[in-house]
């Protein structure tokens, strides 16, 4: 089995879903909890700022999703080991 390297789409969609849960997983909360003023969607900026955040991850995570994170189809690949095994056949 050989290591592939990563495409560019794989890199970029991992470093949205890394980076997405950081800024949701920041304890900002703590710290707005007396806070009312802005408001996003008529709650509370933190929380509108999180419904907000993981609305753009689920888009991400469809997208990925959809994609194959990155990889290519089975028809892109190379048939790399389809010669191998007519070898095989032919030896036995």
């Amino acid at each position: 089995m050989s290591r592939r390297t990563p495409t560019p789409l794989t890199v970029t969609l991992w470093s949205l879903i890394i980076g997405g849960l950081a800024v949701v997983q920041f304890p900002g909360i703590l710290f707005y909890h007396d806070v009312a003023e802005p408001r996003i969607l008529g709650m509370p900026f933190i929380y509108g700022f999180n419904l907000l955040v993981w609305g753009l991850l689920c888009v991400v995570l469809l997208i990925a999703y959809r994609t194959r994170w990155g990889r290519p189809r089975p028809d892109e690949l190379d048939d790399e080991f389809e010669g191998g095994a007519d070898d095989r056949e032919d030896a036995a």
